[in-house]
């Protein structure tokens, strides 16, 4: 439904719907979190036992603590869905769902980068032209994450145009009162 037309509903059906697409983007948030998680302890049980077994276990454990960050963050959403009452409420839970979000697919995106096992694999091997031509790229995608996290800029477009609308409609509904 378009923003023009959710003006001929009523205020408790508009917030009605509203919370409905909330409560289908933090599902989808929670299923999408969960496959991720599921990827990473596959790549934990099928990477073969070598001498990079500690990347390996570091980069499964960021993977997965950042994973579950998102699972635990959308299942505490919905289950604090029902609670919300009005507007301001939804719009501030709802924020906070998307931020925690954000965060946490930055951690998986650094901790992805950071332990490449191929890099590592390099490293443990002494091979500095491979090392060199591997490091440089990767210090230069890790500060331009870390300069778009801290300065919310479009490099990641994290949020979606339907994210958008729930934000535009909320803050109407808040801005209505």
């Amino acid at each position: 439904m378009k923003l023009e037309e959710s003006y001929n509903l009523s205020r408790d059906k508009w917030f009605d719907r509203i919370k409905g697409e909330c409560r289908s983007q933090a599902i989808k948030g929670l299923c999408l979190a969960a496959m991720i998680l599921l990827v990473f302890i596959v790549i934990k049980v099928t990477w073969p036992d070598s001498e990079l077994r500690v990347v390996t276990i570091c980069l499964t454990f960021v993977g997965c603590l950042a994973s579950g960050w998102m699972v635990v963050n959308n299942l505490w959403f919905l289950l604090r869905l029902d609670r919300l009452d009005t507007p301001e409420q939804l719009l501030h839970w709802y924020q906070r769902r998307f931020n925690y979000d954000r965060t946490a697919a930055y951690l998986a995106m650094l901790g992805v980068i950071i332990f490449d096992p191929i890099l590592w694999f390099d490293i443990f091997n002494f091979d500095w032209t491979l090392i060199v031509l591997r490091l440089a790229p990767e210090v230069g995608i890790i500060a331009l994450l870390i300069f778009s996290y801290f300065n919310d800029d479009t490099l990641d477009k994290f949020i979606t145009r339907r994210d958008e609308e729930i934000f535009d409609r909320l803050e109407e509904l808040a801005d209505e009162k």
